[in-house]
C-alpha cells in the first residue's frame, strides 16, 4: 500500500510528459508540412540530394510520435508493464534514427551547396523551356532573395546567348517599376531596373539557417524522448514492485 501514492505521482508526471510529447509530435508534423512548402524551391533546384524525402520523414515521425504518445498514456493508465517496455523500445529506436538524421544532415551541408549550385545553373539554362525551373527561380528571385541569376544577371545572358532572348532576363528579376527585362541592350545597369546580384550565396546562407532551426527542433524533441524513457522505466519498476507487494 505504501507504494501506491508514489505510483500515482509518477503516473501523473508520466501522463503530463506524454501530453507534452504528443504536442511535440504534433509540432514535428506541422514543421514537416511547412518544410514541404518552405523548401519547395530546394526540392526543385537541388541535383545531388533528394530534399523531397525530408518533409515526408518528418511528417511520418510526427504521426508516429502522436500514436506512441497515446500508447504510453494507455499503458500507464492500465498499468501494463509490457506495453511500457515496448514504449521504451520504440522511443530508443526513434531517438537513434533522429540523431542519425541530424548527423547526416550536418555532414551533407557541403553537398547541399554544390548540388544547389549545379541545380541553379541548370535552372537558368532551362528557364524558358522547363516549368519547374521557371517556377523555382521565380520564387527565389522575386520572393526569397530578391536577386537575378546564380552569380549575377549575366548568367541568363550567357545561357541564352545563341537564341532570340540573348538580352533578356526573367520578369522576376525586376526591382523597379520601370524595368527593361525584355530587352537589356542599350541600357546601363542603373537604367535596367533589375537585380544585379545573383541568388546563390544568399540562398545557401538562408537555407543553412533554416536547416539549423529545423535540425534544432528535431534534436530537442529527440533529447526530450530520453526523459520519456526514464519515466517509463521508473513507472514499470513501480508497477512490478507494486504487484510483488500485492502477492505477498
Amino acid at each position: 500500500m505504501g507504494t501506491q501514492p508514489l505510483v500515482t505521482c509518477i503516473k501523473g508526471l508520466f501522463l503530463i510528459f506524454n501530453f507534452v510529447f504528443w504536442l511535440t509530435g504534433l509540432g514535428l508534423l506541422v514543421v514537416g508540412i511547412l518544410t514541404k512548402y518552405a523548401f519547395n524551391y530546394l526540392i526543385k533546384l537541388s541535383t545531388d540530394i533528394n530534399y523531397n524525402l525530408a518533409p515526408y520523414i518528418m511528417i511520418g515521425c510526427g504521426v508516429f510520435i502522436i500514436l506512441i504518445g497515446f500508447m504510453g498514456c494507455w499503458a500507464s493508465i492500465k498499468e501494463h508493464g509490457w506495453a511500457l517496455k515496448l514504449y521504451m523500445f520504440v522511443l530508443v529506436v526513434l531517438f537513434l534514427f533522429e540523431i542519425g538524421g541530424a548527423i547526416t544532415g550536418y555532414v551533407l551541408r557541403t553537398k547541399m551547396s554544390t548540388g544547389l549550385e549545379k541545380g541553379m545553373n541548370n535552372a537558368v539554362k532551362t528557364y524558358y523551356t522547363n516549368e519547374d525551373s521557371k517556377s523555382a527561380m521565380d520564387q527565389v528571385q522575386e520572393k526569397i532573395v530578391k536577386c537575378c541569376g546564380v552569380i549575377s544577371y549575366k548568367d541568363y545572358l550567357n545561357a541564352t546567348a545563341t537564341n532570340s532572348t540573348a538580352q533578356q532576363v526573367p520578369q522576376s528579376c525586376c526591382k523597379n517599376a520601370v524595368c527593361f527585362f525584355e530587352d537589356l541592350s542599350g541600357h546601363t545597369e542603373d537604367e535596367m531596373g533589375i537585380y544585379l546580384n545573383g541568388c546563390y550565396d544568399q540562398l545557401v546562407s538562408q537555407a543553412k539557417s533554416k536547416f539549423l532551426i529545423v535540425g534544432g527542433v528535431a534534436l530537442g524533441i529527440a533529447l526530450f524522448q530520453i526523459l520519456g524513457v526514464i519515466c517509463a522505466y521508473i513507472l514499470t519498476k513501480q508497477f512490478k514492485d507494486g504487484n510483488k507487494y500485492e502477492h505477498m
